[in-house]
């Protein structure tokens, strides 16, 4: 299944966006200028074919 997912704060600011391969995405915590994001909370949001999008989880990065 494929699907667009999108990372963002929790202001609602896009930090990165990716196409699911085979159910899976895989995010390295650095946004999309390439650079490590800051330590925090952000929101993982994952849209269908049809565009429908829902937030599907929470991810808290330390580093």
């Amino acid at each position: 299944y494929e699907s667009n997912v999108k990372i963002t704060d929790v202001s609602g600011n896009l930090v990165f966006e990716t196409n699911s391969e085979g159910g899976t995405a895989i995010w390295n915590g650095s946004d999309t200028n390439n650079n490590r994001v800051s330590t925090g909370v952000y929101l993982v949001l994952s849209s269908d074919k049809y565009g429908r999008e829902k937030t599907i989880g929470k991810i808290l990065f330390i580093h």
